[in-house]
């Protein structure tokens, strides 16, 4: 049975070449990957303390950010609540 479907293939074939060419390029990179390890074992190596120092700095540079926000939780402890007003602010008003 025929139906008059008036949706257009093109969003199709668009996706399937950017999947194919995805597809394609993946297993380029992959094959030229391997040939470089066959070639250079010493690379494994490499990558795997790349790995190692990425994660390192990560992890450095989140542990420095919880340092600041235990700092700043640090200064909040710190107030004074007998001093602090939190109704007054810093004008000056003179009455008439």
């Amino acid at each position: 049975m025929y139906h008059d479907n008036n949706i257009s293939n093109s969003i199709f074939s668009r996706s399937h070449r950017t999947l194919t060419w995805s597809t394609v390029l993946l297993g380029g990179m992959l094959f030229f990957l391997a040939i470089l390890i066959f070639a250079y074992p010493a690379l494994i190596a490499y990558f795997i303390a790349a790995v190692i120092l990425f994660a390192g700095l990560s992890a450095l540079a989140i542990g420095w950010k919880l340092w600041q926000v235990r700092n700043e939780i640090k200064k909040l402890d710190n107030i004074d609540y007998e001093t602090y007003r939190p109704g007054r602010n810093h004008f000056t008003f003179i009455r008439w």
